[in-house]
């Protein structure tokens, strides 16, 4: 009888998250969007990420966290594509809970709240940036008249410590035998 009713919430489980998984494939909805006080920020979010206003998260009620939503600003056209890592929002009406970074993105901080139309999303990808030289930092001697670069000017500054140690060694040499020649 145990192995029957765990089988069977099994099945029900497998069942559940099959659906869930579906569904969130092919996610779409409007609704009213709000975003996350300032109190929230690095407290815990529900999947146990630490919370920071300038990323681009949201909180929803079931789609999986780690699902990549796009949100439309339905009044001015702007859009913004965050990833759900927290559970909300608790609000009746409302869909989706945005970070702060994420609501100025859409101009929606001054009105609070706003509607938005909420579509699901690939992962978003980002093009290669090409490798670029840094220029090189220079150094300018004025005692000198030359210019280093920082690896030139940390090996000159290492060679004159060991030549003042040199010369400190030498003449402490010189000093002590010359004590000793004097006697």
């Amino acid at each position: 009888m145990l192995k029957t009713i765990l089988k069977a919430g099994l099945i029900l489980t497998l069942l559940l998250v099959g659906t869930t998984a579906t569904l969130a494939r092919n996610y779409k909805t409007q609704g009213k969007a709000s975003y996350y006080a300032d109190f929230f920020d690095g407290r815990l979010t529900s999947n146990g990420e630490i919370f920071r206003q300038d990323s681009l998260t949201c909180a929803h009620r079931t789609l999986p966290f780690g699902t990549y939503l796009k949100v439309k600003n339905k009044k001015n056209g702007r859009e913004v594509i965050v990833r759900v890592n927290d559970r909300g929002p608790f609000i009746d009406g409302r869909v989706i809970d945005l970070s702060r970074a994420a609501a100025e993105q859409l101009d929606m901080i001054h009105a609070g709240v706003v509607r938005v139309d909420v579509v699901q999303v690939e992962k978003p990808t980002y093009p290669e940036v090409a490798p670029f030289e840094i220029p090189l930092f220079q150094m300018y001697d004025d005692l000198l008249k030359k210019s280093y670069t920082l690896d030139e000017w940390h090996r000159q500054r290492q060679q004159d410590r060991i030549s003042l140690l040199e010369a400190s060694v030498k003449d402490t040499l010189r000093n002590y035998i010359a004590e000793f020649t004097d006697k």
